[in-house]
């Protein structure tokens, strides 16, 4: 690189926010990026051998930190970290080596996200405020698709285009993380890329109409938990009862007791005139028993937007509802730091499916690294800002 005509000015003394926030950072990095350690763990994996060429705890460090690396374009990510162990190891790797050392690791990478998401999630300091605060956890279930090499089509085949890989999270809100990760192939629908349950007792579920299933919401209601989703456009419920503004109840069924459902209610001015509806509605599934739930309607933006929920309505109103659901924005802010942060949206040259599953598990380690370091820092600003100001030093005037 050409040198720089004019020296960069380096600062007189050490930052003592530097001096104050080193501490934390380097046992953050210590908890999750010990390489004597990681390499107990290779050999106990059996994914390498007690005499080994190249140090596996390095290599994985190396991979990890290789996520938090700029490269020009996807294919330096397997370069990238591999220029990264040859500084960490004082060594010259060769490609082919260090290729077949990466696909042996993979079951420690597994091993390594399993073990860091559960530490994460059992000392998560999160704290659910406001409304939110009634609940265990607000989770939200959602996926995210990245682009392939259009090599992969046979192994992940795509929607939008030939090679698509989705991860499938289901997000903590009080944890501020995945509690559960899936991989498939882009063209799987997202209802099918998590499975069902275990549902967490007391907590809230927020997902879109990408998982909208009527036998989802009944199991999780029952387990018991609350769900807030919203309902599709072709959604037709059968309507039970309409609820005026002040609470008023008004049971809604034709003269000869036959149920109506949701558009006939609405296009016949069965249920409350008024722009926001608050209905109870009743939802069956194939092996579920029947579930009154309620649907409730908001408008926004010249648009009717509909909600299918168990938020009582005693203590959640309509615009309650909308305003709860909007919590959902979080998830996408989490996916947008895994594409853009970690590099996972720089995969697409990657033609090796075990190749694949490497950058990827090193990159969700990244993301819990990057958590732990965040966690420090808001730990050390929070004990800063709760510790009062020395007094000033009284003022010393001549006699």
């Amino acid at each position: 690189m050409p040198r720089l005509r004019h020296g960069l000015d380096r600062p007189s003394r050490v930052d003592p926010a530097a001096l104050r926030l080193a501490p934390h950072i380097d046992a953050a990095f210590r908890t999750l990026l010990d390489p004597d350690r990681i390499d107990a763990l290779a050999e106990d994996l059996g994914a390498i051998e007690r005499h080994s060429v190249y140090h596996a705890g390095l290599a994985v460090c190396a991979w990890i930190l290789s996520a938090f690396e700029r490269g020009a374009d996807t294919g330096g990510r397997q370069l990238d970290a591999r220029r990264t162990y040859d500084q960490l190891a004082y060594a010259q790797s060769k490609k082919s080596g260090w290729r077949d050392l990466s696909l042996k690791l993979r079951p420690v990478f597994r091993t390594l996200l399993d073990r860091a998401t559960r530490r994460w999630l059992d000392r998560a300091p999160g704290v659910l405020r406001g409304r939110l605060a009634a609940f265990a956890d607000v989770l939200i279930p959602d996926g995210c698709a990245f682009k392939l090499a259009n090599a992969l089509c046979g192994v992940y085949k795509g929607t939008g285009q030939r090679a698509e890989f989705k991860l499938h999270a289901i997000y903590s809100v009080r944890a501020g993380g995945a509690t559960r990760i899936a991989t498939s192939a882009g063209a799987l629908h997202d209802t099918a890329g998590l499975p069902d349950g275990p549902w967490t007792v007391g907590a809230l579920y927020l997902w879109d109409l990408g998982y909208n299933d009527y036998g989802r919401f009944i199991a999780a209601a029952r387990a018991p938990a609350h769900v807030l989703q919203r309902l599709k456009d072709g959604a037709n419920p059968v309507v039970l009862a309409s609820y005026g503004p002040t609470g008023v109840r008004r049971p809604i069924a034709l003269a000869d007791g036959t149920p109506v459902r949701l558009e006939e209610a609405t296009a016949y001015g069965l249920v409350h005139h008024q722009a926001v509806l608050d209905l109870d509605v009743e939802l069956r599934a194939a092996g579920h028993a029947p579930l009154v739930a309620r649907a409730v309607c908001v408008p926004c933006d010249g648009a009717d937007h509909w909600y299918l929920t168990t938020l009582p309505r005693a203590l959640f109103t309509p615009a309650d509802v909308a305003e709860i659901y909007r919590v959902r924005w979080e998830v996408e802010l989490f996916f947008r730091h895994w594409k853009g942060a970690l590099r996972l949206d720089e995969v697409r040259r990657l033609s090796d499916p075990d190749a694949l599953e490497v950058a990827v598990l090193a990159s969700l380690l990244a993301s819990l690294l990057s958590q732990e370091i965040h966690a420090a820092v808001e730990a050390v600003a929070t004990a800063e800002a709760a510790t009062p100001p020395p007094a000033p030093a009284a003022a010393a005037f001549p006699p």
